[in-house]
């Protein structure tokens, strides 16, 4: 059952409310979780590179989901981006399957047509030239078809400066190609190799599909999948990165507003099971601390949205989860993770 909230106003906090919210006494309460760092295979790793992406979370991420009981058959991403944690939650066995969803009409339609159309879209990147003439091409080409989608998607991914695809973020190296190539991201090989691993996930079952619409829907279809896998309501479990609030409009072609965050929150507000992560954003702690079940934990984070390549932001990184059991206690103190590893 979800309980109607009324959370504050970003507009009605003072300078202290914010401060309160964003540091204070309730947050240094919460543990600082590390969790057992997991060294993944390149291949397996995702071919997006994508804002924000949470894969240095995912050792911390995995503990909270390893550590339940039952642990979970089936994970959903909603707001899946580049998908780095269901990827590297499969290959470190930690869930049996996950089903990837995405808003964005370009991010949805690359994840349909890597899983399902996986060798016209190898044949569709070993073919494009990597040059910035093409870049603008991309840039301005409206494609009617779920593999050109994908394809304008999966290019100026690994072509745009940070791999910002909704905004005005120019190509990497700029237009003098001066300090750095724009193919310096495309090695093909190795693009290849992290496809063809998600059409070998997809034909064993584990990918078991992909959705493109609003995290309402997803949510839907998600029990419908759960239903037809004779799956129980506590083996499945949502992993939320919603996107970010601040410079929304700079990195994404539909941002996620303050008012869809409150929604999302009181929908969570219910007998779903899920992990959600943000950055120490405000609105965010606000609508999720002191929910009844729901426990929340810090992690280490190098790099955000918030920051910039030449002065990054060493801020926190935080999870709020329902999952009834506690990490082990061994993964609660911070440590370094090795060099090589997530």
């Amino acid at each position: 059952m979800t309980v109607e909230m009324t959370p504050p106003a970003l507009t009605a906090l003072t300078d202290e409310d914010l401060r309160l919210l964003g540091g204070g006494p309730a947050e240094e309460e919460a543990p600082l979780l590390s969790g057992e760092h997991v060294r993944l295979r390149r291949a397996s790793l995702s071919p997006l590179r994508y804002p924000g992406s949470k894969r240095k979370m995912l050792p911390a991420i995995r503990q909270l989901i390893v550590d339940n009981v039952p642990r979970p058959e089936l994970l959903v991403e909603p707001f899946c981006g580049g998908a780095s944690v269901s990827l590297g939650l499969l290959e470190a066995d930690a869930v049996e399957r996950v089903l990837l969803a995405d808003f964005d009409p370009l991010v949805a339609a690359f994840w349909q047509v890597a899983a399902e159309d996986t060798d016209a879209l190898v044949k569709a990147m070993r073919k494009e030239p990597v040059t910035v003439e093409n870049w603008d091409r991309w840039r301005k080409y409206r494609p009617r078809t779920p593999l050109n989608r994908a394809m304008k998607c999966l290019f100026l991914n690994r072509t745009t400066f940070s791999g910002i695809i909704g905004s005005d973020a120019g190509p990497i190296g700029g237009r003098a190609q001066t300090n750095y190539s724009i193919d310096c991201r495309f090695d093909k090989d190795a693009i290849e190799a992290r496809l063809r691993n998600i059409q070998l996930l997809r034909k064993q079952g584990r990918i078991v599909g992909t959705v493109a619409g609003r995290w309402q829907s997803t949510f839907r279809y998600a029990h419908d999948v759960a239903a037809s896998l004779d799956l129980k309501a506590d083996s499945v479990v949502f992993y939320l990165d919603p996107p970010y609030i601040e410079k929304a409009s700079d990195l994404y072609e539909r941002p996620f507003t303050e008012q869809d965050h409150i929604a999302l929150a009181q929908h969570l507000d219910s007998t779903e099971r899920w992990v959600l992560s943000y950055d120490k954003e405000p609105l965010v702690l606000s609508l999720y601390r002191g929910m009844q079940g729901v426990r929340q934990y810090r992690v280490t984070h190098h790099y955000t949205m918030t920051g910039s390549r030449k002065s990054p932001v060493p801020g926190r990184e935080v999870l709020f989860t329902n999952l009834p059991q506690p990490p082990h206690q061994s993964a609660l103190p911070p440590s370094a993770p090795p060099r090589g590893d997530i």
